[in-house]
């Protein structure tokens, strides 16, 4: 099993300062079963500490993972950009999330290759910042 962030993940948390090394921490977490939600279908809310504001104010992650295959994140966004009171993921961007869990989690070994040749996937290595 391995872990990929996706382009437009990497895009959305470039401010955060998420290293691969907290994101290969928080996948391994998410397979040990602590995570911040199930929220069905293959998608998986988790909190991760970013720098100055640890995990409860730090950044939101989406996770694609079923057990037995590789996890996606796929996307972020910090907590403090969340206006107070809001849900933090709508309804229709749930069952969008659903619909691209079912396809990202089906993906065979050559179709992840050619999107990390395409760059649009990028394995997160443990321990690199």
């Amino acid at each position: 099993m391995a872990y990929y962030k996706t382009s437009l993940f990497k895009k959305k948390t470039k401010r955060t300062g998420l290293s691969d090394a907290s994101l290969f921490n928080a996948a391994k977490e998410v397979e040990s079963g602590l995570h911040d939600g199930d929220l069905g279908g293959g998608v998986i809310k988790k909190r991760v500490a970013i720098k100055n504001a640890g995990k409860r104010g730090g950044a939101r992650t989406i996770i694609f993972f079923k057990s037995g295959s590789h996890m996606f994140f796929v996307d972020g966004w910090e907590k403090k950009d969340v206006p107070r009171g809001a849900k933090e993921i709508e309804e229709h961007v749930l069952e969008t999330y659903k619909d691209l869990a079912s396809t990202f989690l089906n993906y065979s070994e050559a179709v992840i290759a050619g999107l990390i040749e395409q760059g649009i996937l990028s394995e997160v290595k443990r321990g690199k910042s």
